[in-house]
């Protein structure tokens, strides 16, 4: 009887495991975005190192480092941070190297600032809108304007650039780069509207999914996020039509073979989003913010209408972080 007993336990614990897909929800999740730090600062990138300190880029105001109420920044006054940098995105490598595109590709090893551009570098161009970082480190960034330039990995030594001249690469303008969690490289391409499409590269082998794959026609896209089960997640941008309504999805969510469209409305343009440890996506409008819990939406299009919303991220303690043009709104 015992040993029946414990067959069915088994049992019941690896269908439990087989039917897991993805974290376990606790809730709605906090909307209430009433912690407010870094005023002032007009805030478009964040990220968090391995100690949980906060690292904001800035629209020509320096690099921030924030700590337990301690703010450090970094400008050309008491630092080699380059004058006049915008911080179009931020990430931190394993060995919490702090890196920001914008005007060039800037380094910060907590030493030294070093920037790498056109001039100094093989990167075809110096306008870096998109940072990913692979499991071994290697720097995968955009580096392109429209029908310029392409996508360059950087190992720490040496920059390897691919652009339609060389590789499977169909246009020169990636509007997103991201690494999902089996080190596949994401591409959200676009140089005009409704002819985006979506590379996977999986070592040597590069992948398009195009319209018919994705099964909707991308309008534009804004950036693309990973989830919990390896997912692609995708804002779609309607900001340059001209049209008061939108009529296709405004977040995608993408296995590699089947797509789900996601909507709340008809008439938010949608510029990025982030996926939270609970598989929440939270995304950001021009003046507001809207949260999928996986079954309902939660909008608010009026909280930030003054300063204005550019970037989110979420803090190892689970807080999510709002970059705005008058500093920082932490969630309680």
């Amino acid at each position: 009887m015992k040993k029946f007993t414990f067959l069915i336990a088994l049992t019941c614990m690896l269908t439990a495991c087989e039917k897991w897909n993805g974290p376990v929800k606790t809730g709605n999740p906090s909307t209430n975005f009433s912690t407010h730090i870094l005023e002032g600062y007009f805030v478009t990138a964040i990220g968090f190192d391995s100690k949980g300190n906060a690292w904001i880029g800035t629209f020509k105001q320096g690099l921030i480092k924030y700590s337990n109420g301690s703010t450090t920044v970094y400008n050309p006054s008491n630092s080699e941070m380059p004058a006049e940098f915008i911080a179009w995105d931020l990430k931190i490598d394993s060995h919490d190297n702090i890196w920001l595109g914008g005007e060039g590709l800037l380094k910060y090893d907590g030493q030294e600032f070093t920037l790498y551009n056109a001039s100094n570098s093989p990167m075809p161009e110096d306008y870096v809108s998109s940072i990913s970082i692979d499991s071994k480190d290697n720097i995968w960034f955009t580096s392109c304007r429209f029908r310029q330039g392409g996508i360059v990995r950087y190992d720490g030594s040496q920059f390897t650039v691919y652009t339609p001249e060389n590789s499977a690469l169909p246009v020169n303008f990636v509007q997103s780069i991201e690494v999902d969690h089996d080190d596949n490289i994401w591409l959200a391409l676009g140089e005009t509207v409704t002819e985006a499409s979506v590379i996977r590269i999986s070592g040597s082998k590069w992948k398009n999914y195009s319209a018919d794959d994705l099964g909707f026609t991308p309008y534009y896209f804004g950036n693309l996020k990973v989830n919990s089960r390896n997912e692609i997640c995708g804002a779609i941008d309607y900001s340059l039509s001209s049209l008061w309504v939108n009529s296709g999805p405004q977040v995608f969510v993408f296995d590699g073979k089947n797509t789900r469209q996601l909507s709340f409305d008809d008439h938010t343009c949608i510029k990025s989003l982030t996926i939270d440890h609970e598989d929440n996506i939270w995304c950001l409008a021009y003046d507001g913010f809207a949260v999928y819990n996986g079954k309902d939406w939660i909008v608010d299009n009026t909280t930030f209408t003054q300063s204005g919303v550019f970037t989110i991220e979420q803090a190892p303690d689970n807080g999510i972080w709002i970059g705005t043009g008058d500093g920082v709104y932490i969630n309680k």
